[in-house]
């Protein structure tokens, strides 16, 4: 693999959140962003879904939104002008094995991280 360096991401405004478009298995997941939308291969991503519920402050009663709950985060490992594949990269650092996405459904959101 390239070797990528961490600078922060500069995409074009309304980029993120995408999208899960297909679950390949729970480790790869396709997203409907890519080259078109300056996605790059080992870019790091937040999979996620926001939860019904909206959260207020007890104190106020002010809307404090709504939580991103988080399914896992991966890296890009291709990229197609408008599609992406992320793979999960958590692992278990004594068995080095890779953790899978936690439950991931077409239509969860992506961001990067």
């Amino acid at each position: 693999m390239q070797n990528v360096t961490e600078a922060p991401l500069l995409s074009p405004k309304g980029t993120f959140p995408a999208t899960v478009v297909k679950v390949i298995d729970h480790y790869k997941l396709a997203i409907n962003r890519g080259k078109h939308n300056v996605i790059r291969q080992g870019q790091r991503m937040m999979v996620y879904y926001i939860d019904d519920e909206e959260i207020l402050d007890p104190n106020t009663g002010e809307s404090l939104g709504y939580l991103e709950l988080v399914k896992g985060t991966g890296r890009v490992i291709f990229v197609q002008d408008k599609i992406s594949i992320i793979e999960s990269d958590k692992m278990i650092d004594k068995l080095g094995k890779r953790l899978p996405f936690e439950n991931p459904q077409v239509g969860d959101l992506v961001k990067p991280i």
